[in-house]
């Protein structure tokens, strides 16, 4: 294996980009990881306090790939468990289970509403015989696999609360990757035992670290620097230096500049575009403006009491209710929260900068308090106290127009000749933690062996989506070898 790959420099400390410095540390090449913030972990990030540990959304851990799985137990040892998922949605006032279940569904809908339900996915299953509507957006995608009824009550007011906007005007690209293979026929059909698949929604057993998520990035960091990696937390990109179709060097905020040979971007990919100097043409600087993200504030609340529910995930779509999603970390993994007492993290979506985003915790605190109690979680009483933590950067925004952005984005990405950009953010593409540490991985293939960049585009958006909760079984395979990308 080549060591001469010369100095790489790394834009961000997330999991793609953690999962690249992995990879080439172990191989003896120089890395520089370049990170904003005071801490890694990016997305995947795990916040203790007083025995308590919050992560930035739900990050849990299901792949396929028996490489990259065998390289996080031998990372993690005893420290990586399997865990049970048990998740509802909060709808017209009651739970039902998540996924779906058809007898659950129709057993606690009002008899009308199930009827109304049931038959307009008939009605719409039989009109897409004849002549099937084209699946553009996110609002006709869904219609074609649950029918109008159904959409309206859940999936259409679930969406305009995460994405702020019409799922009329989101591209059917979210749903193929967050929903992927589900229509009501699966429900009814899984009832009646026909389909016996599981889709990757569907799984219910998950690999989880014992005290966050985090704690896997923490102890990549470790293996990074313990084998002459830098991490450069609390470090600013401003400038990113072109020589024709190659990148000379990263321009910091506060550390002046370093020279790179290969640079790995997981920041941001529109930002990533407005920093390279000399700028790119006009166009390609419009169009990174106009790719943006949509928000996420987490109001993270220590409770002493030893439960709420039994939930992993709460869906809340009802528009009238401030979050989108409640969590119970407790419920992840007992070590989230000292014996006896318990956490909630309810998920706002929203912009920078708007009310939401910067309204004063106490506002944002008794707001939830009234939504959760109107849910039947009454914690006022047991709060310890309450913080919020925000991503800025948290879904990449698929609007009818993205494909066509991305792909301008890309090709001017692609012309120069030693960037490599992966990973959920640097791909403006929503993928799990697994997809970001496999493109990691792939990047750093290309440095080290000259591996096709093409393959990175490929990670998650394989042919078939079906994993299985056999994955996750205790037999272990080998483990990788350190020094494999």
């Amino acid at each position: 294996m080549s060591t001469n790959a010369g100095r790489i420099v790394i834009l961000g400390a997330g999991a793609a980009g953690l999962s690249a410095a992995w990879a080439l540390t172990q191989a003896g090449v120089e890395v520089t990881v370049i990170e904003a913030d005071d801490h890694v972990g990016g997305l995947c990030r795990s916040v203790r306090t007083d025995g308590f540990t919050f992560d930035l959304g739900g990050h849990r851990i299901i792949s396929e790939d028996e490489t990259l799985l065998g390289r996080l137990r031998q990372l993690m040892g005893d420290e990586l468990s399997t865990r049970e998922r048990k998740s509802q949605i909060r709808l017209r006032g009651k739970y039902f289970a998540y996924p779906l279940d058809a007898k659950d569904l129709f057993a606690k809908l009002e008899f009308l509403v199930s009827l109304r339900c049931f038959f307009g996915y008939l009605g719409r299953r039989a009109r897409n015989l004849v002549r099937r509507a084209p699946d553009l957006s996110l609002e006709s995608w869904i219609v074609n696999r649950f029918g109008w009824p159904l959409y309206e009550i859940y999936f259409q007011p679930y969406s305009r609360k995460l994405w702020g906007a019409e799922p009329s005007t989101i591209s059917s690209d979210w749903a193929v990757q967050r929903i992927s293979l589900i229509s009501l026929w699966d429900v009814l059909s899984r009832l009646v035992r026909i389909k016996k698949q599981i889709p990757k929604t569907y799984v219910t057993r998950f690999l989880y670290p014992n005290r966050g998520i985090g704690q896997v990035w923490e102890r990549v960091a470790d293996v990074v620097t313990a084998s002459g990696g830098q991490i450069k937390l609390n470090s600013r990109v401003t400038g990113i230096g072109l020589d024709g179709d190659r990148v000379t060097s990263v321009k910091l905020a506060q550390n002046g500049e370093i020279a790179c040979d290969y640079l790995i971007a997981t920041i941001p990919l529109p930002e990533l575009v407005q920093m390279l100097r000399p700028p790119p043409e006009a166009r390609y600087l419009e169009v990174a403006r106009r790719l943006g993200f949509r928000s996420i504030r987490f109001l993270n609340i220590l409770i002493n009491r030893p439960q709420v529910s039994d939930n992993t995930w709460i869906y809340v779509p009802e528009t009238d209710i401030l979050f989108f999603r409640v969590q119970e970390p407790k419920n992840w993994s007992p070590q989230n929260a000292p014996e006896g007492k318990t956490s909630l993290i309810l998920e706002i979506a929203c912009n920078v900068g708007d009310a939401v985003w910067s309204a004063p915790d106490d506002e944002i605190y008794r707001r939830c308090c009234a939504d959760l109690n109107r849910m039947g979680f009454d914690i006022e009483r047991d709060t310890i106290r309450y913080f919020s933590t925000r991503v800025p950067h948290g879904y990449p925004v698929y609007d009818l127009e993205y494909r066509a952005k991305l792909s301008a984005l890309y090709e001017l990405t692609g012309r120069i000749r030693n960037l490599i950009c992966c990973g959920r953010q640097g791909l403006f593409r929503y993928n799990n933690m697994d997809h970001s540490m496999k493109m990691g991985f792939l990047a750093a293939d290309h440095v080290l062996r000259g591996a096709s960049r093409e393959a990175i585009f490929r990670v998650g958006v394989e042919a078939s989506l079906f994993e299985y909760d056999n994955v996750l079984q205790e037999t272990r395979p080998e483990p990788a070898k350190a020094q494999s990308a």
